[in-house]
């Protein structure tokens, strides 16, 4: 009975691990994608939201070949996803220079306000939601907002899918602005 609950005690907590493990690589890889595309000076808001994703929508928008399983394997993973925090620990093991990644900890919608108060100047504050994966985690969705200003901000989804072991974003798509 004990080897049977410490076996049990240690899959969950290989699970819950590797869930937290997949998370950080989709955060890292996000980062990287926006440093591809020349965004310094981030900022990182430590909620990670709740991650809405439509099939139909999806389909409609995005024109890519992924079969059908795998995205209503993805919206139903969504209907269950809920709000947490990015781990404080990992983001300040970043290894970002300065001049990417403006601090080593992450911001709470406060004091998001308290530095746009204080600069009085557009910032590049990103927030990354709780990605959606498949149930054989090789696909997700997750969205990226940038806060710019109060009341000033934009954002999109990614899919993202692993090639050969590595994350790659596929397409980002929902584009929207404040």
């Amino acid at each position: 009975m004990k080897i049977s609950i410490n076996i049990i005690l240690i899959f969950i907590s290989t699970l819950s691990f590797s869930q937290r493990n997949l998370e950080q690589n989709i955060f890292k890889k996000v980062i990287d994608h926006e440093i591809e595309k020349g965004t310094t000076r981030i900022y990182i808001e430590c909620e990670k939201s709740k991650t809405a994703f439509d099939l139909k929508d999806f389909k409609e928008n995005v024109q890519l070949e992924i079969p059908e399983n795998i995205l209503k394997e993805i919206e139903q993973n969504g209907a269950t996803s809920k709000n947490e925090n990015w781990n404080s620990k990992f983001i300040s093991k970043l290894n970002y220079p300065p001049d990417i990644l403006k601090s080593k900890k992450c911001l709470t919608k406060k004091n998001v306000e308290l530095l746009f108060q204080k600069t009085n100047k557009r910032q590049n504050v990103i927030s990354i939601s709780k990605p959606i994966f498949d149930d054989n985690y090789e696909n997700c969705i997750v969205s990226v907002t940038f806060w710019k200003f109060t009341g000033s901000a934009y954002g999109y989804k990614c899919f993202l899918t692993k090639i050969y072991g590595i994350w790659t974003v596929v397409v980002e798509y929902a584009q929207w602005m404040t």
